[in-house]
């Protein structure tokens, strides 16, 4: 099989050398997620083709011109766009090229194109030269349109493209109702793993080597993601032998900033390279998502980090959020109370239970993942499922 694979990321080494370029590098979550699903596929048999504007802004880099030379890993291939980088402008170089990229593959039986509808100006230069070439569709669909853009022409594009795909690869249940009003095939993989992902028996629990059982979050410190309720929770809680530390940035992170000076169980770290952080959660004693469930988008959404926090091997106390099947609950320790109150029991409770049963806790969540959710199972499910296209019409 082959697969055109429409999206803007790049390699891990290419990547690592642009965002070098910023004040601050580190991974962002669509670097991660897209890179891994391109090895699945590879891995699982697919030749694949990807076509990138690349992962670039003013805000990123003060090149003018942005190119890339092209690169192959595997049964890989990636073509960087050559792009002004200028809004508008690059928008439509990355159109023009990937349709003309496209174009130019010669043509190939069982090809079949998969596209990140929200980076709209590659999946529409792959779209429309997929239609001219009798090419089947399926768009990617990690958040809903109408949620991740203010703009009105972003929200257009990325919504008409949706419909215009003829299957959709989808985050969550919920979704196929807000977005799938004609009923095209579709799947559902609330995300991946690495199958890769390092053991964590070769860290050894900062808990033993310290006493101290730490607790950890990473991620974005928006309000709205519960943060506050989860620091507050935990001073309250008074756990003796107990630190919380937090990485990311966001805006409580001055408030937080300000209560880690008050208090020395309360660690803010900055920012880190994933690589440094899944160090860091393997050796954690608890991690936790405190992400609010009340919001409607929570629905259509499943944080990567819960992905993560689960292959680390340490047990994750997270939300029931409404996008997170309950095949998972048997796995993880559910916070139900959401409040700061809620917290500091649900902490409390944890953190009182030996280390031996904690860790169990978390090698069952991590065989979990790794066995049904990893790149590599999760990309065999898109490869089982492309086919059953061939037989329908294109969506008008």
């Amino acid at each position: 099989m082959r697969i055109i694979y429409g999206y803007s990321n790049c390699t891990d080494a290419t990547y690592n050398r642009i965002i070098s370029e910023r004040n601050v590098a580190v991974m962002v979550p669509d670097q991660k997620y897209h890179g891994l699903l391109i090895k699945g596929l590879e891995k699982n048999g697919a030749e694949v083709f990807g076509f990138s504007g690349l992962p670039v802004s003013r805000a990123v880099t003060s090149r003018r011109l942005v190119r890339e030379k092209d690169e192959r890993e595997g049964n890989a291939r990636f073509h960087y766009i050559t792009t002004v980088n200028f809004p508008g402008i690059r928008q439509l170089m990355v159109a023009f090229g990937a349709f003309f990229g496209v174009l130019k593959l010669k043509k190939a039986p069982d090809t079949y194109a998969v596209c990140d509808i929200l980076d709209f100006a590659v999946t529409l230069g792959v779209y429309w030269a997929c239609k001219l070439k009798r090419i089947k569709t399926a768009g990617i669909v990690t958040d809903l349109p109408d949620m991740e853009f203010n703009g009105k022409l972003l929200r257009f594009f990325s919504n008409r493209l949706i419909k215009k795909s003829d299957a959709l690869i989808m985050l969550t249940e919920q979704m196929n109702s807000r977005i799938n009003p004609n009923g095209k095939p579709y799947i559902v993989l609330e995300g991946h793993v690495d199958s890769e992902a390092p053991l964590p028996e070769k860290q050894i629990p900062y808990e033993t080597e310290t006493g101290v059982r730490l607790v950890m979050y990473a991620g974005s410190l928006k309000k709205l993601y519960g943060i506050e309720s989860l620091a507050k929770g935990f001073l309250q809680a008074d756990i003796p032998n107990a630190e919380l530390r937090i990485y990311g940035d966001g805006d409580y992170r001055p408030e937080l900033e300000a209560l880690a000076a008050k208090h020395p169980t309360v660690k803010y770290m900055g920012v880190a390279k994933n690589a440094e952080i899944v160090r860091q959660e393997q050796k954690a004693s608890l991690l936790v998502n405190p992400r609010p469930t009340a919001p409607e988008y929570t629905k259509y959404s499943f944080p990567s980090k819960n992905m993560e926090y689960m292959a680390s091997g340490t047990p994750l106390l997270t939300t029931k959020l409404p996008g997170m099947p309950k095949e998972y609950y048997p796995y993880i320790y559910l916070l139900e109370d959401e409040t700061p109150e809620g917290a500091a029991n649900a902490l409390k409770a944890i953190l009182s239970t030996p280390l031996s049963q904690r860790r169990e806790k978390g090698r069952a969540a991590r065989e979990f993942v790794l066995k049904n959710k990893s790149n590599l199972t999760q990309t065999k499910k898109i490869i089982d499922f492309l086919p059953i296209l061939k037989n329908k019409r294109n969506e008008k």
